[in-house]
């Protein structure tokens, strides 16, 4: 959840907002929302990212994964980068496919995640030297 502030008087839903009061969002139902991501918002699709946040959804400035602002996770620029080490040794050491038996199942407890876990089937690339 994330604190903002309404800076005009906003109808929201069957509510009217004061310019002023701050309320509070949950990020995860703002990246989840058919209004701002498509039909298929609640889809893993990783694909809609290919040409940035800007074209993957009519309002970027509603996509905030680490926050904004005075609380921006100060370890972004880190996570972001070890994240990409850690996955390019992956994929060039590894390759992966869901099991047969996986049950498509996702479930929100303050993350979202599957709610029978992801079992897969993982396999060493032989990575012969040039």
């Amino acid at each position: 959840m994330t604190p903002r502030e309404v800076l005009a008087e906003m109808k929201l839903g069957e509510f009217v907002l004061p310019k002023g009061i701050y309320m509070w969002l949950f990020v995860t139902l703002l990246h989840r929302d058919t209004d701002n991501w498509g039909p298929d918002a609640t889809e893993f699709k990783p694909e809609r990212f290919a040409n940035g946040v800007s074209a993957a959804c009519k309002y970027p400035q509603a996509y905030i994964p680490f926050g904004l602002g005075s609380r921006i996770c100060p370890g972004q620029n880190f996570a972001i980068t070890e994240m990409k080490v850690v996955l390019t040794l992956l994929l060039f050491n590894f390759s992966f496919d869901v099991s047969p038996n996986y049950r498509h199942c996702p479930v929100y407890n303050m993350l979202l995640m599957p709610k029978y876990g992801v079992r897969l089937l993982v396999s060493k690339v032989l990575n012969t030297p040039k």
